[in-house]
């Protein structure tokens, strides 16, 4: 007695950080309230969301009660409602960096990479907005307020993925300012132009030692309603400091970050890379 089996000990474990059926199911309700244009009624959301309606109802209620969804009596519609900025007032008057480094920080510790956020400006600049370093001791530097090509190295290969998945870059205007960059290594417009495709499959793209000698990079771009790319988070390590599974280990991180992030800050449901590969 007072002993518990060894079977009952591994479910205890694994039972451990289960989701929990009723939030999963509430989070997906206010993301179709949120996705929506107009008012929604019992059954368009349901269907949204991907929940039994009986079950969409009773979540809707406890919602209404809470005061994170609104309901219309005459029309009995639901909206989001104002409860939802007092538990999200706190990331209001946070900056682009401040929102996306827990994630950056996270992949800078697992990869020991340096990360970073880059800001796609109108004048087909990238400009460095903020990065992270890991705690070991050699890693890659950048100044911020760095500016490079916005087509060039793994950032480049990113927003000219993002760009072609949207269908709004033309090949020969990508040709015309790959034609601008300077590359340590150069590389073939033919072999950038695959890798940027390469890119529109994988959500993420490289540059292995191409725009800066002996630096890898990898990055994820996160895209507006419109799909023009506006940021670009990416990681830098020494060229050879991860093998092939662990640099798809890494791109696969920080396209998870742009996915989960881009919802929120720009209001996309999915890249238009994740569209793609579907």
């Amino acid at each position: 007695m007072g002993q518990r089996s060894e079977a009952e000990g591994d479910r205890a474990v694994m039972e451990v950080g289960r989701e929990v059926g009723a939030v999963t199911q509430a989070a997906a309700i206010l993301r179709a309230v949120a996705g929506a244009r107009d008012a929604l009624g019992v059954t368009a959301i349901a269907r949204a969301a991907g929940v039994s309606p009986s079950t969409t109802l009773n979540i809707l209620r406890t919602l209404v009660h809470e005061g994170f969804v609104t309901l219309a009596p005459d029309t009995k519609t639901y909206r989001l409602g104002l409860g939802l900025l007092e538990v999200a007032r706190p990331l209001l008057n946070r900056s682009d960096v401040e929102l996306l480094q827990p994630g950056l920080q996270q992949v800078a510790t697992e990869f020991e990479a340096t990360t970073s956020v880059w800001q796609v400006a109108p004048d087909d600049k990238a400009l460095l907005l903020g990065r992270i370093v890991p705690a070991s001791g050699i890693h890659i530097e950048f100044r911020l307020a760095t500016r490079i090509p916005a087509y060039a190295g793994a950032i480049g290969r990113a927003v000219a993925a993002a760009g072609h998945a949207a269908g709004g870059l033309p090949r020969a205007t990508l040709r015309t300012r790959f034609g601008t960059i300077r590359w340590h290594v150069p590389v073939p417009f033919e072999t950038y132009l695959t890798e940027v495709e390469a890119g529109v499959e994988r959500g993420y793209a490289l540059d292995i030692g191409h725009l800066i000698r002996g630096v890898t990079s990898v990055a994820s771009a996160l895209c507006d309603r419109t799909g023009r790319p506006r940021l670009v988070v990416a990681a830098h390590l020494f060229q050879g400091q991860l093998g092939e599974e662990r640099l798809e280990a890494l791109g696969l991180s920080l396209r998870g970050l742009v996915e989960t992030a881009q919802p929120a800050m720009f209001g996309v449901v999915e890249a238009p890379a994740a569209r793609r590969r579907r």
